[in-house]
């Protein structure tokens, strides 16, 4: 392999394995760019090494360090630093690529850059990628291994691989993937990237909009509805609510941690209301929640829960499971008639302010100073941040902002549905309205038959609960412009497709993407258990299993013997003796046989030898000897046995003999 045929194929593997980095969080675009670049350097102009001096490559590692620290990422995991100092160390060996061995060493560091790829990777296209790398790796091994010999890459079929071993290398992949997927400890979450800056959309057990200024959309899975009687999946249903934020700090919002009890139970079910404790006329969902972040999503009108964990409720209704290391979690609720959740009338907290803004009071009098009643002054705020406020996943708030909800106000404008329902809570506050941020999900894609709903992470939503009296208690509000709620979708058409692939999307996600230690020791417990099981039946029937095994034993003989006796040639046991010679001059008779020969039982050696000398001529002198050597068993005074190693000789000999006849009496 040529100098220049080296750095191309090296620019090709940088290229395939910087294939995912763009659809991920990993590596900030800046970094897997550069990696690129060089790459297409490497493809297009393979010819031209660099040969940077010294001073040149001690300046670059001094930039490429003060690159990454100003890139951070420590904050969310150590894969991202060390992700973008692999990549710029990579793109600048591969452009030093010169000779063999320095074409080695890239190729090492480029396989590191796909470890990366593969680490960050979550989605089940992941696994194609992983099973193409395994087919490439194993060409580039061959062509590699096969130039280090000295020896030509192609052949006749040209460079590329055949499909036969395409298909060999993909199943030896698949076959290897699966157990070391099995047993190979995993880490706590997939490092996916993002800053502390920027986040994707998702439930969050509290909500800090200092340091959310862009969210890019998430189509991860959350949970998936189902209609435990087939019936259709109502809209209401899939606004599902996990718990109301109290307490607001300068852009802050965090549940109350406090005066949090434990969910009464009786019959098995975890009632959510003191009213209603039948279950006539409700409706009863199934709900797999992938990723439990500390609450269950319930819809409105929920009367009851079962699920298999330990439950609490908080103050404002929302219901707090065990911890469960992320591990998917499914449980039933029962819903009758929608109706407010029933939890405690407001209290100081809910008309707490950080600090008092001028500009925003006087936004908030302008708006709704005017109107008498708590509803009539929530739904002036919740129409005017609908009409003159734009909805936007990048708000383009800077982190030195002090009160993130006044600079969305006054100067930003634009921002997600968490700043929009922050700002409703602060203006109503201001009004001396009891109110309070909500979060959860809201809208899913329907089944074709309507009853299952698959909720994403972009499905998640942030609104606004007001008091509104004692009588009507607390109301649901939503100042989010209609773009930016989601509803349900429906499937028809060639949706239907699409519907299927995010069944399979669904399946990965809850079971090969979360399969972590819990599984892994359940499938451990579940091998040893199934071991046990079989060891104790066996002992137990240990007498009967060991009679039928003799049984079945001695039916087998005796239906071998009977098939043997049949299928043997007559003849085969007459004549012959039983030495070496004897045995050989048997086994000439049943060459015989299937060829036409005829070998009654009356034949004796010299019949038998005599057919095959006149079947096979070529055969004819090791006949005569082996005959004359089985008549010595037979027929000689002291009855002795021919040599076995002549008789070996003999017999090879007239095997070589008999090759290029088919038919008795053939040329």
């Amino acid at each position: 392999m040529s100098l220049a045929a080296m750095r191309r194929l090296l620019g090709w593997l940088l290229l395939w394995a910087l294939l995912p980095l763009p659809f991920l969080y990993i590596v900030l675009p800046p970094f897997w760019l550069a990696a690129g670049a060089a790459a297409a350097a490497l493809v297009l102009v393979p010819d031209r090494v660099w040969s940077p001096t010294k001073l040149l490559l001690n300046a670059l590692a001094v930039v490429i360090v003060v690159l990454v620290l100003a890139a951070g990422g420590l904050n969310v995991g150590p894969l991202r630093p060390l992700g973008h100092l692999l990549l710029l160390l990579t793109a600048l060996r591969v452009l030093m690529v010169r000779d063999r061995p320095s074409f080695l060493r890239g190729l090492a560091l480029v396989g590191m850059v796909w470890v990366v790829s593969v680490a960050a990777s979550t989605h089940m296209t992941a696994s194609v990628y992983f099973v193409a790398s395994a087919v490439i790796g194993w060409w580039v091994g061959i062509r590699v291994h096969l130039t280090g010999l000295g020896l030509p890459a192609t052949g006749a079929g040209g460079p590329l691989p055949r499909p036969r071993h395409v298909l060999l290398a993909a199943g030896a992949a698949v076959v290897i993937a699966v157990p070391v997927f099995l047993v190979m400890p995993r880490l706590g979450q997939p490092w996916v990237a993002g800053s502390s800056f920027a986040r994707t959309t998702g439930f969050a057990p509290a909500v800090d909009l200092g340091a959310v200024g862009r969210l890019t959309e998430s189509q991860e899975v959350a949970l998936v509805i189902r209609s435990a009687g087939g019936a259709a999946v109502e809209e209401a249903w899939t606004r599902l609510r996990g718990t109301a934020f109290d307490q607001v700090m300068a852009g802050s919002w965090l549940p109350r941690q406090s005066d949090v009890q434990r969910l009464e139970t009786s019959r098995g079910l975890a009632w959510l209301t003191s009213e209603v404790r039948s279950l006539d006329d409700a409706v009863e969902l199934e709900i797999d929640l992938l990723r439990p972040r500390r609450y269950l999503m319930l819809p409105p009108g929920a009367i009851a829960v079962q699920a298999a964990t330990e439950m609490a409720v908080d103050p404002y209704g929302g219901v707090l499971v065990g911890y469960r290391r992320g591990q998917p979690l499914s449980y039933r609720v029962w819903v009758g008639e929608p109706r407010p959740p029933e939890v405690a009338p407001p209290g100081p907290r809910d008309l707490r302010l950080p600090r008092s803004h001028e500009g925003v009071r006087q936004l908030a009098l302008s708006v709704a100073g005017g109107a008498r009643s708590n509803e009539a002054k929530a739904a002036a705020v919740e129409r005017y941040l609908k009409a003159n406020y734009r909805y936007s996943l990048e708000s383009g708030v800077r982190i030195q902002t002090v009160d993130p909800v006044a600079w969305f106000l006054l100067e930003g404008g634009a921002g997600h549905c968490e700043f929009f329902a922050g700002a409703m809570v602060v203006l109503l506050r201001h009004l001396g309205v009891p109110a309070r941020m909500v979060a959860g999900y809201n809208g899913g894609d329907v089944s074709p038959d309507g009853d299952q709903v698959v909720v994403r992470e972009a499905n998640a939503h942030a609104w606004v609960e007001v008091w509104l009296g004692a009588e009507r208690g607390w109301e649901v509000f939503d100042p989010t412009p209609a773009v930016g709620v989601r509803g349900l979708s429906g499937v028809s058409g060639l949706e239907r497709a699409r519907w299927a692939w995010q069944q399979l999307e669904l399946y990965w996600d809850r079971r090969l993407l979360t399969f972590g230690l819990g599984e892994q020791i359940e499938l451990v417990e579940g091998l040893g258990a199934a071991l046990q099981r079989g060891l104790e039946t066996v002992r137990r029937r240990e007498m009967a299993v060991t009679a039928a095994a003799l049984a079945a034993g001695v039916l087998v003989l005796a239906a071998g013997a009977g098939l043997w006796r049949r299928r043997r040639p007559a003849g085969a046991t007459t004549g012959p003796g039983r030495g070496p010679a004897g045995r050989a001059v048997r086994r000439l008779a049943r060459t015989l046989v299937p060829v036409g020969g005829v070998v009654p039982p009356s034949a004796t050696v010299r019949d038998i030898g005599r057919q095959a000398a006149a079947f096979w001529p070529r055969t004819a002198a090791p006949v005569a000897e082996l005959v004359s050597r089985a008549e010595d068993e037979l027929y000689g005074p002291d009855g002795g046995r021919a040599d076995t190693a002549a008789v070996r000789r003999l017999w090879k000999a007239i095997r070589r003999g008999m090759r290029g006849r088919e038919r008795f009496g053939g040329a």
